[in-house]
């Protein structure tokens, strides 16, 4: 009830302040209430730390809808989940920027590894101040982690360093330059979606006597990827090794993954009976029982008279177990088969920390076939983002400008306490990342004379 009066306080507030801390205090309810996440995201909020910086921020006259949803995004990004989100309409002064470039840290400095838009910075140039302080003392300043947890190596810094007015940069030959940040429009996500690649490197293997072809997969948001594959067939289908690089893949559905699969296996493998049954456990509060039950209504008129039986039935179930909290669940995946690869071909798998969604699940797929003896892959480079404990997510109105996006249902593991939340599926093979990668893919290289 007090996240429903929340959100109501926020669509009649009088004021634009007392309608920022009203939507910022019902995110905060909603985090605590419904989200599936609890409790052992607990750590990870500090609800009112974050609440004390937007009224710091609205004393000094700086706070808008910019900054109000910068605030509410560091508070959600604290919590290692990459399924939340808080969604600004059309009717949201809001302006997404990126500063034009992409870092990684090493040390006490964040090193750019990718220019986009700022050509003042080149690959290998450290960022070693961010307004005048270390990372570290950055993060500190803060009322919370939002750069993905403590670990350097698996730190997401691109947000923070957009926020930021000044960096003291230190170039290859060791001269510093402060540079002001620059900002600039960020693509919508059709725009930002790169195509896949399909590349023939000879002289790869131990002994550089093999051929490999690498699938550089960037998203699944279509069916890009297997069109690229279908495209080199042959190529794949000959090659010694095939190497899958999903390092940066974040976007899309695991449908359009599923071609990458016809390489996991030594034999052919049932994707149902390979991953068995998979216990969830849904958290139907009041809230979420609603939400899903708006989804499910929505589905219901758009399906054939086959999908309208189960769509009917999920909603009467939903209706059964609101008001419940967590629920244990039983899933499946698809009925599917996928045949054996070449024999003799060796499969690769890079992975890195923005490994997410349904290329996280290849990685998953691919360490159960392994455990089951019925796989192939070798994964090299580094853990993948740990954004498999929650699913299902609902979409929660919190006025016409703002939403709240956020799991219900979290896997057994999450609910035992030993989720992948902050750690990530750990590659078969570490390679950790240095500054010489700004340079040189050294990753790539390692997976081509893998053993």
């Amino acid at each position: 009830m007090a996240c429903e009066q929340g959100a109501n306080a926020a669509r009649k507030g009088d004021g634009m302040a007392e309608m920022y801390g009203a939507i910022a205090r019902a995110v905060a309810c909603i985090m605590d209430a419904d989200y599936a996440g609890q409790p052992e995201s607990a750590p990870c909020s500090d609800a009112q730390s974050w609440l004390a910086a937007l009224a710091e921020a609205e004393a000094a006259g700086a706070l808008d809808d910019d900054l109000f949803v910068q605030r509410i995004r560091q508070y959600l990004a604290g919590f290692q989940d990459p399924g939340l989100a808080l969604e600004a309409s059309a009717k949201a002064d809001f302006h997404p920027m990126t500063c034009g470039f992409s870092v990684r840290r090493h040390g006490g400095a964040l090193y750019v590894t990718e220019v986009r838009e700022d050509g003042r910075l080149a690959p290998g140039d450290a960022v070693v101040l961010l307004d005048g302080r270390t990372p570290d003392e950055h993060l500190a300043s803060l009322p919370g982690n939002p750069v993905n947890g403590d670990d350097p190596e698996r730190q997401l810094w691109d947000e923070e360093v957009a926020r930021c007015a000044h960096l003291l940069v230190r170039r290859a030959d060791g001269t510093e330059e402060d540079l002001p940040v620059e900002r600039f429009p960020r693509p919508g996500l059709a725009a930002s979606l790169r195509p896949p690649t399909v590349e023939v490197r000879e002289g790869a293997g131990p002994h550089g006597n093999e051929r490999a072809v690498v699938i550089a997969a960037h998203h699944f948001a279509d069916a890009s990827v297997l069109q690229a594959m279908q495209h080199r067939f042959d190529e794949i289908q000959r090659a010694d090794r095939v190497i899958v690089d999903v390092r940066d893949a974040e976007e899309g559905m695991i449908g359009n993954a599923f071609g990458l699969m016809a390489l996991f296996f030594d034999r052919e493998v049932n994707l149902k009976d390979l991953m068995g049954q998979q216990i969830v456990y849904t958290r139907y509060t009041e809230r979420n029982a609603r939400l899903r039950a708006r989804q499910l209504a929505r589905l219901l008129k758009m399906s054939d008279e086959a999908g309208k039986a189960w769509v009917q039935a999920e909603i009467d179930h939903v209706a059964a177990c609101a008001g419940q909290g967590f629920v244990k669940e039983a899933e499946f995946e698809e009925d599917m088969l996928f045949p054996p690869a070449p024999a003799g071909q060796k499969t690769l798998l890079l992975t890195d920390v923005r490994t997410s969604g349904p290329a996280e699940r290849l990685a998953a797929i691919a360490r159960r076939a392994a455990a089951q003896g019925c796989g192939k892959v070798h994964s090299v480079g580094r853990a993948t983002r740990g954004g498999l404990d929650y699913a299902n997510l609902v979409v929660a109105p919190l006025d016409e400008r703002f939403s709240l996006v956020y799991p219900i249902a979290k896997t057994e593991d999450a609910h035992e306490g030993c989720g992948l939340r902050g750690r990530g599926l750990a590659p078969d093979v570490h390679a950790p990342f240095t500054p010489e990668e700004c340079m040189r893919d050294l990753v790539l290289k390692r997976a081509l004379v893998e053993p």
